[in-house]
């Protein structure tokens, strides 16, 4: 199993964006990758993207495309384990966080639309605002205690002009 986090922003990143974005990517020491729509699995018409923007999947790190310790929201030993992030699930799940609100703030995004799923399922969709972001997918998260297989659509108003952090 693979747990996947891919989505997109809206509306299209400006030319500015663009290469801000790639000087993200290439700094990120999380696996941030440029995907193209078609790679969005079990999304709702609804919810699919409109051509030519920033379709992306992110990853634990650089070259690897799952998302394993970023969401699988167990707790790791810190004497023993040797995972590269936090032992702690919440920790690691906001990292994951700061990486979405931080391509959301580069792209000046209207909205953000991104999935955290197990296997590339979809089993709920919420509507939010990026001032909720944490609270919301914390708490799905422990509700879950996994991966939470959702859709979030956040908007993000004049939020993402200034990354909103934990």
């Amino acid at each position: 199993m693979s747990n996947d986090v891919c989505g997109y922003v809206h509306p299209s990143p400006s030319p500015a964006a663009w290469r801000a974005l790639d000087d993200y990517i290439l700094e990120s020491e999380l696996g941030i990758f440029k995907i193209n729509s078609a790679e969005l699995s079990n999304y709702p018409p609804d919810f699919l993207p409109s051509e030519g923007t920033f379709v992306f999947l992110i990853g634990d790190r650089p070259g690897y495309p799952n998302a394993t310790y970023l969401t699988d929201y167990d707790e790791y030993d810190p004497l023993t384990s040797d995972i590269g992030f936090p032992s702690k699930p919440q920790d690691r799940v906001a990292i994951l966080l700061e990486a979405i609100t931080e391509i959301a703030s580069i792209c000046k995004a209207e909205k953000i639309v991104f999935s955290i799923s197990d296997s590339s399922q979809i089993e709920a969709v919420r509507r939010i605002n990026m001032s909720g972001l944490y609270e919301v997918v914390l708490s799905d998260f422990e509700k879950h205690q996994a991966p939470p297989d959702t859709l979030y659509e956040v908007f993000c108003g004049d939020v993402c002009s200034d990354v909103v952090k934990r």
